[in-house]
């Protein structure tokens, strides 16, 4: 047999392993990763139970919370940044929203932002405004909304929404402002350009929120001047959002006083089966402003 043959029939027999082998593989391997979550509604029956099994909250202090309304950067930045014009007239609600849907799109996220900037409103959006290379994280839009908002006069606090994984290292933050209209505090989450309603369009705030996940009762996130026609489809629209903020809210971290910079001693609002030796606060005093 000449060398020439033997090349031929080494190299025929090896084609033919490689496509034995392909044929044997998608034949018989299951490449395809099985989980019990199918779909987003089963992810938010996992969500839900956790909130569920987490709803009772520990007994805490009735621990007042302070906002400062009169800095001197708070008057530069209502001025600078024409506040009371784009926020216009109305409740306070309508005026946050005004003033989110504003400021919102032109702020780039970015979740691995490095937080060198002074946490401020002034400096951020000196760094961050219509500059997509200058991404910011959420607590840092949280600064800049709730710095904007006192300035308006508008009692305004930054919430962490905490998840409840030890190994989950990601939580979200949010602002909360009280509508004198409606006399409650709504949640305003200026990342996503949203808030929350529930089935009868009622706007709602974090505590509400996640009662509202840990039992399964309607909710949505809603963009500012969003048409409410459809809540279903509506909710589909944002499902994604929905689940994420559920995933977040086991949890609040609130401070007691807000104004230009982060300020104060954190407060948490934790279930009962936590353990923390830090400032634990009564739902009595986040209720009221």
């Amino acid at each position: 047999m000449s060398k020439r043959i033997k090349v031929f029939l080494v190299f025929a027999i090896l084609i033919n392993i490689i496509v034995l082998s392909t044929i044997f593989y998608f034949s018989f391997t299951d490449k395809t990763i099985v989980s019990y979550l199918q779909n987003p509604k089963e992810i938010y029956i996992l969500e839900a139970g956790i909130l569920k099994n987490n709803l009772i909250t520990k007994d805490g202090s009735d621990i007042s919370i302070s906002y400062d309304y009169d800095s001197e950067a708070l008057l530069v930045l209502k001025e600078k940044y024409k506040l009371e014009k784009i926020a216009g007239s109305g409740s306070n609600l309508d005026k946050a929203l005004n003033v989110m849907n504003e400021f919102a799109p032109r702020l780039k996220h970015k979740s691995d932002y490095d937080n060198s900037i002074t946490i401020e409103a002034l400096p951020l959006l000196e760094y961050s405004l219509d500059n997509k290379k200058h991404g910011i994280n959420c607590r840092n839009k949280a600064q800049i909304l709730l710095e904007m908002l006192l300035s308006l006069n508008i009692p305004t606090r930054k919430v962490w929404i905490m998840p409840y994984s030890p190994y989950d290292i990601d939580c979200h933050v949010v602002n909360e402002i009280w509508d004198d209209k409606l006399d409650k505090w709504v949640m305003l989450d200026i990342t996503n350009n949203e808030y929350w309603i529930d089935d009868n369009k009622t706007p709602l705030s974090c505590i509400e929120i996640k009662e509202k996940g840990a039992n399964m009762e309607f909710c949505t996130p809603i963009h500012p001047f969003e048409s409410m026609e459809d809540l279903e489809k509506l909710q589909s629209s944002y499902y994604g959002d929905f689940l994420y903020i559920m995933k977040n809210m086991v949890y609040l971290e609130y401070r007691d006083k807000y104004g230009v910079g982060e300020q104060g001693n954190p407060l948490l609002f934790i279930p009962s089966t936590f353990s923390t030796n830090e400032l634990v606060i009564s739902r009595k005093a986040l209720e009221h402003k």
